[in-house]
């Protein structure tokens, strides 16, 4: 096997921090959401395990892929990229919805950065996964 490009290393990387941010988010919500409204809350909870499961699940596998030089990163990749785009898209909703970005300047600033993250990173996942298949193809 050849080893990874660089652009396919950092990417793999930075796949893993994410993966380890939304842990992180998981975790410190867990211990500091007594202050969100309960609808807000309850459908956060909702998300626990898809969150965990599949995006955090798929960007491991993604990135472990990707530092192998294996041919399946691109669609792990695409996969971990366009849940990334759905949770952005559906949290920015549910956001805009429960009014989290006119609350506290701090959260809605916070909430708007996070959908943002969501989405490009997400996009640029999808992007990466698209010019690596057709470079194999």
């Amino acid at each position: 096997m050849e080893p990874p490009t660089p652009s396919a290393r950092r990417l793999a990387w930075t796949q893993r921090i994410a993966a380890l941010a939304i842990v992180f988010f998981w975790v410190s919500f867990w211990n500091d959401h007594h202050d969100l409204p309960a609808n807000v809350v309850d459908f956060e909870w909702c998300f626990l395990l898809p969150d965990i499961l599949w995006i955090v699940g798929t960007f491991w596998l993604a990135s472990h892929w990707l530092m192998k030089s294996d041919p399946r990163a691109s669609i792990a990749t695409a996969v971990a990229g366009s849940s990334m785009v759905y949770l952005g898209m559906l949290d920015a909703i549910c956001n805009f919805r429960h009014g989290q970005y006119t609350g506290s300047f701090s959260r809605g600033a916070l909430n708007a950065l996070v959908n943002a993250a969501c989405l490009l990173f997400g996009s640029a996942n999808i992007w990466y996964a698209n010019a690596r298949g057709k470079r194999t193809t």
